[in-house]
Order: C-alpha cells, then structure tokens, then sequence
C-alpha cells in the first residue's frame, strides 16, 4: 500500500520540458525610435586643400643708374598704377647739384630726378632696396603684386585628376568659416614632386581682396543622384571588420528585423542605400537599434 501511493505522487510532479520552460519566459520589448526611408538627392563631395595666391608679379625696376633718394613704397603697401614709388638721382644730377651756384643756366635742367611709378594696381610683396642704396639700371627695386591675377590653387592628389574638369564650380570655406564661391579656370601642367599633387587655377565668381598664401577648403561635387534611398546614418549598423551592413526594418509596429543593406554615398548626417528596395512606407530604427537580435520585440517610442 505505501508503495502505491509513493507511485502516486512521484506522477503528479512531472518536469518540465525546455520547450516549456521557454514559453513562460516573456519577450522583450526594446524601446525604439523609428524613421522612414526617405527618397531625395544626395552629392558624392570631396574636400581639397587651394592656397591664395596672385599669379602674376612683376618687377619694377630701375631705368636709370643712380641713387635712391626717396622710397615711398613698404612691404604690403596697396599700390595704384601711376603712383610714384621711388625716386632716383643720377650720379650727373647730383655733380651738378652740387656745383649749382657755380654753373651755367644750360645745365641746370640735368639736377632734375627720375620718378619710378607703379605700373598696376596691386601691392608690394617684396621690397629690395632703402634710400641712400645705389641702383643701376635694370636693378629691380621692388616687386609688386597684380591685383587683378589673384586666384586660389587647387592642391588635387593625382589619382583624382579624372574627376576634376575646366569649368567645375566648387565652394571655398575660408578660416573664418566664410563661404565663396568659385569656378575651375585651367589646369596648370606640372605636379608636386613631394606631394604628387597636380594644381588647379580658381577664379572667384566675384572679386575679393585676400592675403596671399590664405588657405581654404575647396567642397567640390563629383556626382549627384537626386532620386536616392536615404536613410539617417545612426540607422546602419555594422559588423568588427566593418564589411557588412545592415538596417534594422519596422514591421508591423511591433518587430524589428535584421535587414542586410548595400551603402551608396554616406556623408556626415545621411546614408545612400543602393539595395533593397524599398517601399515609401518603409521605416528603420534609428535609437535602441545597437545590440538588437534578428526580429527583435520593440516599442515604438516618439
């Protein structure tokens, strides 16, 4: 008798099964914000470096031998074409000075000096001699900058020389977080021996004075698709190596499923998604997506 009802009870506590165990446990439900896939333009940019400069320089020089007597150009002095730079008196003119009281009338006319002038609109880049220095003819006395040549080069990595063509227009961000804009004028034939870089001409597409040697970044479009997937960056997901990509796809409100995805164009803020397909009613899971299993249980929270 007591062995019939030890029999008895053992049967009235079967264990569990694994199966049955995992069905009391309940999902977990992450929560999420979502955001549609959006269709729009998207431009595959570049940023290069271009330097300020004025192209042409030219010097101005002596045009007769004599001595300096009066300088009135300085280093980065803003010049007009006419304006007398340098005064020069020659070696007859300054004899005949000091014989004046003892001369002739006829001879009077060689005390006069020679006035050097600016021949452009421009400034002084480079200033070679002070009063008092002797001069001869030819001599460069200064060097002034063409106002109207000035221009920003383009430093461009040689394997990207295909991209860039004549006629390009591009935005200049100046140090001071300016924007200008700019248009590509010509290629010049020579290459950085260090740098390997090929150098493009910028004309602005209206005047401004710079200093020369101002560094700027040029932002320029190789590309545009203005019928683009886009989707926020925070959506892509990625494996360690960072060969594999994935979005995680809202369905039916409630689940998020693990979608492999193709990148396009990605820039600071948006993605291009070149494959799948998908529909304008599309959404992806843009906070909470980090850690998120395949068909994982979410809640949409605004």
């Amino acid at each position: 008798m007591c062995l019939l009802i030890c029999m008895g009870l053992c049967a009235c506590h079967t264990p569990q099964t694994d199966e049955d165990t995992q069905d009391n446990i309940p999902n977990v439900v992450s929560p999420v914000k979502v955001t549609p896939v959006r269709a729009g333009a998207i431009a595959d940019e570049i940023t290069l470096n271009a330097v300020a400069t004025y192209l042409k320089k030219n010097n101005l020089k002596a045009n007769v031998n004599g001595y300096l007597i009066g300088v009135q150009a300085a280093l980065g002095l803003p010049v007009k074409a006419g304006q007398p730079l340098f005064i020069i008196q020659t070696k007859e003119a300054r004899a005949v000075d000091a014989l004046a009281d003892s001369l002739p009338p006829h001879l009077l006319p060689y005390r006069k000096n020679v006035v050097i002038r600016a021949s452009q609109n421009g400034f002084v880049s480079q200033l070679f001699h002070q009063t008092g220095d002797y001069v001869t003819d030819g001599e460069p006395l200064c060097e002034i900058s063409d106002q109207n040549s000035f221009a920003f080069l383009l430093q461009v990595p040689f394997e990207w020389v295909d991209k860039i063509h004549t006629g390009q227009t591009c935005t200049l961000i100046l140090p001071d977080s300016s924007h200008i804009q700019a248009r590509i004028a010509y290629q010049m034939p020579l290459v950085d021996p260090a740098a390997q870089t090929q150098q493009y001409v910028l004309h602005l597409a209206s005047p401004k004075w710079l200093p020369e040697n101002l560094i700027a970044r040029a932002i320029l479009t190789i590309r545009t698709f203005p019928h683009a997937q886009l989707v926020p960056k925070s959506a892509i997901l990625t494996n360690e190596e960072q060969n594999h990509f994935w979005v995680m796809r809202v369905v039916n409100d409630s689940l998020a499923v693990k979608t492999p995805v193709q990148l396009g164009i990605v820039n600071d803020t948006t993605v291009q998604i070149l494959s799948p397909s998908f529909q304008t009613s599309d959404r992806v899971v843009t906070e909470g997506n980090y850690g998120l299993p395949d068909t994982a249980h979410i809640r949409i929270i605004p």
